[in-house]
């Protein structure tokens, strides 16, 4: 660096008086454009794109605004069930299951279907189906999990473990563990 500033500085001093003028007002002119376009026009565009964002936000917060209070009256005018996705007290997981593994699966692939609640928070329950499979196909599994998921009933998976067999490399072991949340 050192060396390039003392080769400008041999150039200059074999120019003539007029164009070292010439020179330091052009360099001065040209470090001020590069100030101007390298800091104080981003900053200030900066500033303005700010001031423009905000003012944007602002009208999309009020919409938001608009829709959480239309959202609230469509909460409060629905049921219960419906708000908080609940079942409703006719809905019998265990059932929904069974219906649900006899139309995907074949009988002797069910090894058991266990039913258990536990208590929530909220004055709510969930019910639980363990289902344990044996020696299912791969196709086996995805019907039933689109019986599951496609069925008319607020029932989601809560675990999935698929263990392939160790005899036959084509069927797994595998248990699914279903559940219904429900008002108490």
């Amino acid at each position: 660096m050192r060396r390039i500033l003392d080769q400008a500085a041999a150039l200059l001093t074999r120019l003539s008086p007029r164009e070292q003028r010439l020179v330091s007002v052009f360099t001065v002119l040209l470090a001020l454009v590069l100030l101007w376009t390298g800091v104080v026009s981003p900053v200030l565009g900066g500033r303005g794109r700010i001031a423009a964002e905000i003012e944007g936000l602002s009208g999309d917060l009020a919409a938001l605004g608009d829709l959480a209070k239309k959202i609230q009256a469509a909460e409060t005018n629905s049921g219960a069930a419906a708000r908080t996705g609940d079942a409703d007290k006719t809905f019998s997981l265990l059932a929904f299951v069974d219906k649900a593994a006899t139309a995907s699966l074949r009988r002797e692939s069910v090894a058991s279907m266990s039913p258990g609640k536990r208590a929530l928070e909220g004055g709510r329950e969930e019910s639980t189906v363990d289902l344990k499979l044996s020696a299912v196909t791969l196709p086996e599994i995805v019907a039933m999990l689109r019986e599951v998921e496609t069925g008319k009933g607020p029932v989601y998976v809560k675990h999935l473990s698929i263990k392939k067999r160790y005899e036959d490399a084509s069927q797994f072991d595998v248990t699914l563990v279903t559940a219904a949340v429900t008002r108490t």
